[in-house]
């Protein structure tokens, strides 16, 4: 018996109401019979459909939230991570149940009571606007994307889905474990023989006499990038998860090769950490090829590429920027979007600011996130200072770089060397790309901390106030710094760009042109420009005098990355990206690996 059936029964006779008079109760019966037509006129109640392609994956295993959440993937790739009731109430939607059939359904699911009224709120306030559930007249709900940190931007997909299934059913044997135990093992080897056997001094030699060479390193270099996108893609393939498409993009400021790798997010932490690594796996393979070629042709130039391996598998485990290493911390913290914690754990740290976010980790997790917000902090304070610093010299050096090239372009189409002309051409067109990408990532870092900042001030006038005044300054330092006052100047050939030149511009902030200071201008010989004939005396190869006496900074800060730089998901399960978001945030970033 329900509660308000044993309350009426309970009820003592004398309360009872007296009969109705006949015209009353006429009266009453017609309003009960207009209900009765009324309500069934009335058209029934759409049942929630879920939104074309999406699909429920589940629990994200071995996570490092208190609560395990769950993901989905919509049809446009983005992944999104929901509670477990919003998750249960998800899987029941299929257009044919109404909410009391899916109330009744997650309820024996849930443990809990779940009234058709609570699942019309989660439909409506959640999952309608997390792009899962169609709208209420059936229609797609448009889908917005989601635009994390530092992600990879301009993506192109090269190599469909299909022919990535195709490329990895070549490289699966890879990954079988004594094929792997045989890799490390020969790399050892291979290490041995050449960092203390035959040394890096021959194949360096043989470099700088014949610098076309250059062009054959920078070639396999892209090789290289390009199979370490492969080992991401057969990795995910070989722990069950489907890898998607490979492209290209800019990351940061430079070009960059990229695999969607987000189904890995439905493999456990083995599984997720196989993905994360097959990249830079598979670079040690490429590496025993090299030796292999070396020890058939004797061709010194080939092992400078062990060094440029070396290097880039290092540069992948750094976990600051959305490389390897930053996945494999994701993924052994079991922490999705890492770079989505900044926020809740910076707030978290003031007292009595607690952010629920931050408390949603397991506590030896939130103790590793916070370690890592506070390491992360000063490397981008770093990172985007060094980019507002040197702009004026990029954009400079962009712009001498390219007149050299029309030139030497328009005098090759003149002699009939179209070949070289169109050599020529394609430089031009990616000299664009480091401004390209300085701005973009300036502008949209700058997005994401105006955003946050006006936010966190929306309630309270004095931090208003605040943010007002620190973002004006912003700007006006900016100004200081970019406003033409003799630093528009390229970068000299015999600059370096070291890191301790980097911090230095930093002291020369007073003077409006940290980047090239007017002590280090003349050093350089006035910087000239090659295009308009100034450095025709000057050796562009020729190193410039060291700094001696104070305030100079050591050359620019900037210099060209090498293509076989960082790896959205990227390794991991990610644009990796590519990592779930929360319910109350329409969208997450979608995994892939970045290679730069």
């Amino acid at each position: 018996m329900r509660e308000g059936e044993a309350k009426r029964a309970a009820a003592p006779e004398a309360d009872a109401p007296e009969p109705m008079r006949p015209e009353k109760a006429e009266a009453a019966e017609a309003a009960a019979e207009a209900r009765i037509e009324s309500e069934a006129n009335a058209p029934a109640a759409v049942a929630p459909q879920l939104a074309s392609g999406i699909e429920l994956i589940g629990e994200y295993q071995e996570s490092g939230f208190k609560e395990p959440p769950y993901i989905a993937r919509r049809a446009d790739g983005q992944t999104i991570q929901m509670p477990r009731l919003l998750y249960l109430v998800a899987e029941e939607v299929d257009g044919d149940r109404d909410n009391a059939a899916i109330a009744e359904r997650v309820t024996e699911k849930f443990g809990r009571r779940v009234s058709p009224d609570n699942v019309q709120v989660l439909v409506e306030e959640k999952l309608r606007p997390l792009g899962v559930v169609t709208q209420a007249d059936g229609s797609s709900p448009e889908l917005e994307k989601s635009d994390p940190m530092l992600a990879l931007k301009f993506r192109a997909a090269l190599v469909s889905e299909g022919a990535t299934k195709a490329v990895t059913s070549i490289f699966y044997p890879f990954f079988f474990p004594p094929v792997i135990l045989a890799a490390l093992g020969g790399l050892v080897a291979v290490d041995v023989w050449f960092f203390f056997l035959h040394g890096v001094g021959r194949p360096m030699r043989e470099l700088v006499y014949n610098p076309v060479l250059l062009l054959m390193v920078l070639g396999l270099v892209v090789i290289a990038t390009a199979l370490h996108e492969i080992g991401h893609a057969t990795a995910a393939r070989y722990g069950g998860a489907k890898p998607g498409v490979m492209g290209a993009g800019i990351y940061i400021v430079w070009p960059a090769f990229y695999t969607d790798v987000t189904d890995a997010y439905r493999l456990n932490r083995k599984g997720r950490l196989r993905v994360d690594l097959g990249g830079v796996y598979f670079n040690v393979l490429f590496v025993l090829l090299i030796a292999g070629a070396y020890f058939f042709t004797g061709f010194e130039p080939l092992l400078i590429l062990i060094i440029v391996q070396h290097m880039q598998i290092f540069q992948q485990f750094l976990p600051f920027l959305r490389l390897d290493g930053y996945y494999i911390l994701s993924d052994l913290t079991g922490v999705p979007d890492m770079f989505a914690r900044l926020k809740p754990t910076l707030r978290s740290m003031i007292p009595g600011q607690e952010d629920e976010r931050a408390g949603e980790l397991k506590p030896w997790v939130r103790v590793v996130v916070t370690a890592w917000v506070v390491a992360l902090i000063p490397i981008l304070l770093f990172i985007f200072g060094a980019m507002i610093f040197n702009a004026p010299r990029v954009l400079a050096t962009a712009w001498d770089s390219f007149f050299v090239h029309f030139d030497k372009a328009s005098a090759a189409f003149g002699n009939g060397k179209a070949l070289s002309g169109l050599a020529g051409s394609v430089q031009m067109a990616t000299l664009a790309l480091p401004a390209v990408g300085m701005t973009v990532t300036l502008g949209r870092g700058g997005k994401h901390m105006l955003t946050g900042a006006w936010s966190w001030s929306e309630d309270s006038p004095l931090r208003r106030a605040l943010v007002t005044v620190v973002s004006a300054g912003l700007v006006g330092l900016m100004a200081f710094i970019w406003w033409p006052n003799g630093d528009y100047r390229p970068i000299q050939a015999g600059e370096k760009g070291t890191l301790r030149g980097a911090l230095d511009q930093f002291d020369e902030l007073p003077s409006g042109r940290p980047g090239l200071t007017t002590y280090r201008e003349d050093q350089l010989g006035g910087a000239p420009f090659y295009s308009k004939g100034d450095a025709s005396d000057v050796d562009p190869l020729k190193e410039p005098p060291p700094a001696s006496g104070g305030g100079a900074p050591d050359p620019t800060g900037t210099e060209p990355t090498e293509t076989g730089g960082p790896t959205e998901t990227a390794t991991g399960p990610t644009e990796t990206a590519t990592a779930p978001t929360e319910t109350t945030s329409p969208t997450t970033e979608t995994p892939t690996t970045t290679t730069p």
